[in-house]
């Protein structure tokens, strides 16, 4: 019983343990690809002796594979949301996984705005995503107010793709409350979970064509 056979040996389940471990789909598919081609290997030339490392490998999977199906559970599970994640999760972002959803809110920070507080100025560098939850804000470009936005809407969300300084000027309307994600920390995210990135570019289209909808609208007395 050679070191090469136990090598061989341990192998596929390596591979299979690491892709049950990381969260993104692809990295899942490639993973459990790689460990089976692997296994495939190991018992067209591995020796009947080594059949414990075999009954190690399986129980490995069945831990990890179990681990990461509570885990998927309990994000699912509506019932340990909060009521605020609960109506975000079937209006602002509908479109998203409820995982993708939950990561997002992890690193997410409530705040309350007071009636003429600046949310973002025109011109200046933006350094994080907001999100009204509660709330009106008027959106102003030369010191003139052009529209409005309302729950569910994004601030800061051009800026925050294309790194651009602001493009107008938003105020609160009335007291908000608004929902902040640090720049640095979405961006770190994201690096990690590419359907973040995906998801947010499909809230960010939902949001654009609902604010065009509004441009002709009037826009609504300060209260």
């Amino acid at each position: 019983m050679g070191i090469a056979s136990q090598i061989v040996t341990i192998l596929p389940y390596c591979a299979q343990i690491l892709a049950l471990a990381v969260p993104q789909i692809l990295w899942l598919r490639i993973g459990l690809l790689v460990g089976f081609a692997l296994e495939l290997v190991y018992w067209l030339y591995v020796p009947a002796e080594l059949e414990f490392i075999h009954i190690g490998g399986v129980f490995a999977l069945l831990l990890v594979n179990l681990f990461q199906t509570v885990r998927l559970a309990r994000t699912k599970n509506l019932s340990e949301w909060s009521e605020e994640e609960r109506y975000l999760q079937s209006t602002a972002f509908r479109a998203l996984p409820n995982e993708t959803f939950k990561k997002l809110m992890e690193i997410a920070e409530w705040r309350t705005v007071n009636k003429g507080d600046t949310l973002i100025n025109e011109h200046d560098e933006v350094n994080a995503l907001m999100l009204i939850y509660d709330g009106t804000a008027t959106v102003h470009l030369e010191h003139k107010p052009i529209t409005y936005v309302r729950e569910n809407s994004f601030i800061g969300e051009m800026s925050f793709l294309t790194g651009n300084p602001a493009s107008a000027t938003v105020k609160a309307a009335s007291t908000m409350r608004i929902i902040v994600w640090k720049k640095d920390s979405l961006y770190e995210l994201m690096a990690q979970e590419s359907d973040i990135k995906t998801g947010l570019q499909t809230l960010f289209s939902y949001d654009l064509a609902e604010k065009l909808s509004k441009q002709n609208i009037r826009q609504p007395k300060e209260e």
